[in-house]
């Protein structure tokens, strides 16, 4: 393990009560914020995303959206592969186009 030369500081604006229970639950587990926040951003780096249990709601709400677009997009190509299509001026016309 190589040890982190700590020659930059970021700061952030949280909420003071959501900072102090995390930092009773870092120093009930014997760690310092500073250690944890490190950790963090390291395996942000390893992973080159940010970790899935980091993820808030808002993204989880969004990827969840994507994967049934996919979903939608794959029982599309089923339905073509099996032939099940209209042609282009029925559909077309659907539209108005």
């Amino acid at each position: 393990m190589s040890i982190l030369t700590k020659n930059s500081q970021f700061s952030f604006r949280t909420n003071d009560e959501l900072l102090r229970k995390a930092k009773e639950i870092a120093m009930a587990e014997n760690f310092d914020m500073t250690t944890i926040m490190n950790s963090v951003l390291t395996k942000i780096v390893e992973q080159r995303n940010v970790p899935v249990e980091l993820v808030d709601e808002k993204t989880q709400r969004h990827e969840k959206i994507v994967k049934e677009l996919y979903g939608e997009i794959e029982k599309g190509y089923q339905s073509y592969k099996e032939g099940r299509v209209k042609p282009m001026s029925e559909v077309f016309s659907k539209y108005g186009l």
